[in-house]
This record gives C-alpha cells, sequence and structure tokens, in this order.
C-alpha cells in the first residue's frame, strides 16, 4: 500500500513574513508506529490538536504541517476574505488553516501580496494560483494568471484547461478553449493528455462547426468511452460504452444520419453502442437519404419522423435542428413529391440531418527577403531566430533551407540525386527560454531548396512577446551536411501583421548563442490568424 502525504497550512499572523516548513509526522511504513518529530509541540502551541487529530490516524499517512508568517493588516488590505478571517466577527485570533491548496501555491499567493509581483513556471501552478486568487477575490492576480493560461493555450492541454475553468467557472477561459477545440479538434483529440471530463466531451459535441469530419469525431468518441470505462474499473463492452456516453449526454449528440451506409457499417453499427432496433431504423433512413438524396424533416422529443422530398429542400432542413409544426399539414406530403416515406428514429438518437460545418483553417506565410548567401556551415550546429508579431498568431511551422548535395553523391551515385532523409530538430521556446513545442523533421525533402516544417502542434504566439525558434543541424555517423546560411530581412509585413526576426548562433558548441546576421536560417514563419 502506497504512503498518502498530507499537506496542512497553517498561516500565523502578526508575524514577519519569514516562510518555512515544519515536517511534523513522519510514519514507520514497516512498524506502523509513528515518529512524531514536532508534531505535539507545534499543534499544542497552535492549538490545533483536534483539528488535525484525525489527519495521522491512518497507518499509511504523512502530515507535513506547513507553517507561513505574514501580518494581519498586509492580508487584510488586500483581500476581503483575508480581512474576515483576520478582523471579522469570526476571525481567529492566532492562525489560519489552509486546506484546499499545495503549499507552493499559497507561497506564490503570500508572495505577490507582499511584492505585488508574479512569476509562474507552469500552466498547472497557474491553474492552483487562478484557484487562489479566486477564493481570495484578488482579481488582479486572476486576470495575471489568466492571462499566462491564454498565452500557453494549446491543442495539447486544452482540454485540461478547459476542464479546469468548467471546474471554478471561469467563462473568460471557457470561450478561447473552445475556440481552440474546435479549429484544432483533430490534434486535441489525438493529443497524449489526460482523461478529460464527460461535460467537456458534451460540450465540445455541441458545437456546429468542427475541424473533424463526424466519421472521425465518431471514432474519437469511442475512444474517450473506452477510456472513461477504464477509468471506471470496466471492461469496454458495447453496453458499458453506451452507458457512459448515455451519463455523460453524448450519444444523443452524434450524428449518425449523416454517415454513408458504409462508414455506418464499419463505425456505430459494429461498435456495439446502438441496440438492434436502433441499427435497423438508422440504416434504413440512412438508405432512404442516399437513394432519395433531397431531405426534409419533423420531430418531436419522444420520435422523429423524416419524410423525404424528390425536388426540394424545406427550411426545416437547413437549419441544424428539426423543429415540429401543430399544423399537421407542413409535415405532409408535398404535392410535387415523387415517394414520400415517415420514418421513425427511436428516443436518444439525433435527427439532425446535415454534417458540421468543416472548419478550414487558411495558412499564411510570412516569407523573408533574401540578401545574400553568407556562408555553408557542416557539423552540428545550433541556430535560434527570436520572432516577434504585432498581432495574436498561431504559428503553425517554419519553412528552412536544405542541405547542399554532398560531393561524394556525385562520385558514387548511380543518378543525380534528388532527395534526402533530413533529420532536423526544431523548439519552440517562450521569451523565458521554457520548451513550448519541440519537433523532429525526418521528411524526405530535396537537395539544395526550401522547405517547410510543420510543428507537432500550434502554437501561440502574443502580441509584442519574443519567441525563439532553435533548429539543430544534424551530424550522424561521423558524416558532416552542408547548409547554406544567408543574410534575410529582418522586419517582414504580411496581412496586416509586421514580424521581426534577430538570427542568432552557438558557433563554438558552449550553448552560449550569439547574435550572426550571416547566419539566417529561418526563411518564413507558417502561421494561421
Amino acid at each position: 500500500m502506497q504512503c498518502t502525504t498530507v499537506h496542512q497550512i497553517i498561516v500565523l499572523l502578526h508575524h514577519t513574513p519569514v516562510y518555512y516548513i515544519c515536517a511534523s509526522c513522519e510514519k514507520d511504513l514497516d512498524s506502523g508506529t509513528s515518529q512524531h518529530v514536532c508534531y505535539h509541540k507545534c499543534a499544542k502551541k497552535l492549538g490545533l490538536e483536534k483539528k488535525l487529530a484525525g489527519y495521522y490516524k491512518t497507518k499509511y499517512m504523512v502530515l507535513i504541517l506547513i507553517i507561513f508568517k505574514a501580518h494581519k493588516l498586509i492580508l487584510a488590505s488586500c483581500s476581503p476574505v483575508f480581512e474576515a478571517m483576520c478582523f471579522g466577527p469570526l476571525a481567529e485570533k492566532q492562525c489560519i488553516s489552509v486546506d484546499d491548496m499545495e503549499p507552493d501555491v499559497f507561497r506564490i499567493l503570500l508572495e505577490y501580496i507582499y511584492t505585488d509581483s508574479i512569476k509562474l513556471s507552469s500552466v498547472e501552478e497557474a491553474g492552483g494560483v487562478l484557484y487562489a486568487s479566486k477564493k481570495y477575490m484578488l482579481p488582479h492576480l486572476s486576470r495575471l494568471c489568466r492571462n499566462y493560461l491564454l498565452t500557453n493555450l494549446r491543442p495539447s492541454n486544452v482540454l485540461s484547461i478547459f476542464d479546469f475553468a468548467e471546474g471554478i467557472q471561469d467563462t473568460e477561459l471557457l470561450e478561447p478553449c473552445m475556440e481552440v477545440m474546435c479549429k484544432y479538434t483533430e490534434e486535441v483529440l489525438q493529443a497524449p493528455s489526460d482523461h478529460f471530463s464527460p461535460s467537456t466531451l458534451a460540450s465540445l459535441l455541441d458545437q456546429k462547426a468542427l475541424n473533424m469530419s463526424e466519421f472521425e469525431l465518431f471514432e474519437a468518441v469511442m475512444h474517450w468511452a473506452d477510456a472513461e470505462c477504464q477509468q471506471l474499473g470496466l471492461q469496454p463492452t458495447g453496453v458499458n460504452r453506451r452507458a457512459v456516453l448515455t451519463k455523460a449526454g453524448a450519444l444523443s449528440k452524434i450524428r449518425f444520419l449523416v454517415f454513408s451506409l458504409k462508414q455506418f457499417a464499419e463505425g456505430p453499427e459494429c461498435s456495439g453502442v446502438l441496440t438492434a432496433e436502433e441499427i435497423s431504423a438508422l440504416r434504413n433512413v440512412i438508405s432512404d437519404i442516399e437513394n432519395n438524396g433531397n431531405v426534409s424533416s419533423a420531430s418531436n422529443d419522444s420520435l422523429s419522423d423524416v419524410t423525404f422530398l424528390d425536388n426540394s429542400i424545406s427550411d426545416s432542413a437547413k437549419s441544424d435542428s428539426t423543429v415540429s409544426s401543430d399544423n399537421p399539414s407542413m409535415n405532409e406530403p408535398k404535392p410535387h413529391a415523387k415517394s414520400s416515406l415517415r420514418l421513425p428514429l427511436p428516443d436518444g438518437i439525433s435527427s439532425i440531418l446535415h454534417p458540421r460545418d468543416r472548419i478550414v483553417i487558411k495558412q499564411f506565410y510570412c516569407a523573408r527577403r533574401f540578401l545574400k548567401t553568407a556562408v555553408t556551415v557542416s557539423g552540428r550546429l545550433r541556430l535560434l531566430t527570436k520572432v516577434q508579431a504585432d498581432r495574436n498568431i498561431m504559428v503553425i511551422g517554419v519553412r528552412v533551407f536544405t542541405r547542399l548535395v554532398p560531393q561524394r553523391e556525385f562520385v558514387y551515385a548511380p543518378t543525380f540525386p534528388r532527395e534526402y532523409r533530413e533529420n532536423m530538430e526544431v523548439c519552440v521556446l517562450d521569451c523565458q527560454g521554457a520548451l513550448l513545442c519541440r519537433t523532429v523533421c525526418t521528411d524526405i525533402v530535396e537537395y539544395n531548396t526550401l522547405a517547410t516544417v510543420t510543428l507537432s502542434e500550434p502554437v501561440r504566439f502574443v502580441s509584442g512577446k519574443e519567441y525563439s525558434i532553435l533548429l539543430v543541424l544534424p551530424c550522424s555517423g561521423g558524416r558532416t551536411h552542408e547548409y547554406p546560411l544567408s543574410f534575410m530581412s529582418q522586419t517582414e509585413q504580411t496581412h496586416g501583421i509586421e514580424f521581426r526576426f534577430c538570427d542568432h548562433a552557438d558557433i563554438d558548441g558552449t550553448g552560449a548563442f550569439v547574435r550572426r546576421l550571416d547566419m539566417g536560417f529561418v526563411n518564413a514563419v507558417v502561421f494561421s490568424i
């Protein structure tokens, strides 16, 4: 059995703000005995014996009592919550106990209160501090944490940030998160991130436009259902899949009627989430849709009646959701229809007949002007280009120079060499040097030309902030490869966005980058708005 560590934060009032940690209770897991280092002394002094007594009764538990010292007046002047805790009718006289946050998060909160500055190092840390700032009603700190999260919002972490924003009901985070989820649906759902909540899945399926087909979306939903079953300790059978999808409200949001018969047979029909009655009804409706083409629909809360017309599409068919009418004549076949068939759909099956809009992300290139070729380099070399834009953009990739044809290829190759397999590492760093994205390019490219390296995931560049694109040129098997480096423009403007570039190189391999105008390697930045 694993040992559980419990942190109990205590804020001592009236003292100078010097922080220290007191390890208060340690368990000997072999003997099950407790070795109280200074628990009794600290607890008795602070009057916490009864409050903390339950924490150290478990055999496999370690209690760490973490004590912060702070001034009443300073805490109360910054936060109305602390003001009530320090000077209100039920104010604490000697100390305040904090049970719902990590010590590092509370330390950052106190440092902000005393210094009016904050330095966040990760999305997880920013989320914890945002929760603390909302709890203690510090709106400026909340804004700083929210800006940090939005700056670092990417397809690989957007689901966890959305889950977190839903949990604390932060509406200012939810909308940008959903925008990323809709624009990069495929990347989001295929990212190796933590399992996301049923409510997040339902919110995603509520969207009318995604960057993924309905069939691909169904497959992603099935992967989620398998992960949800595993988390609940269930076998991923069809019955259990259906149960978790129904509980999440997701099954009724899948637009089965937009599938072709082939897609339906390969996906929903063999997934086990549909009953025999539902499969039969859906196959009949999809078959008639494929045969007739033009569709009009009407539905009520428990049953959907679908009418197929040969010559026209009614207004209800053009909408995303079908609406029933109290006027029976509106649901009758049109006089000019050659055939009319009313087919019921079982409860809980979507009657929407039209696919979601497909979001198409337009890619733009900000190409730098070529001034002149400067040098040819060989061997393992680290090049860095700093990039800054005056608008928020999503960077999708970079365009770089490819190798020069090696001399040995002219000697030994039977034909003139045209292509080779690249092995280049591309990293995107923020202004503090933190890694945002790492991509290893192994594409087959042509010699002596330009090649576009697509990043492993899009990276958000915030307006006015400087980012670094680090490229590591390969040196494998003792062989060196020659690349051309050039003088290129330092500023460019495209689509109303101004870009600034600055080229650097690690010449001697020490890790120290120096500015080199003659060592430009990034020819263009690929981005979307």
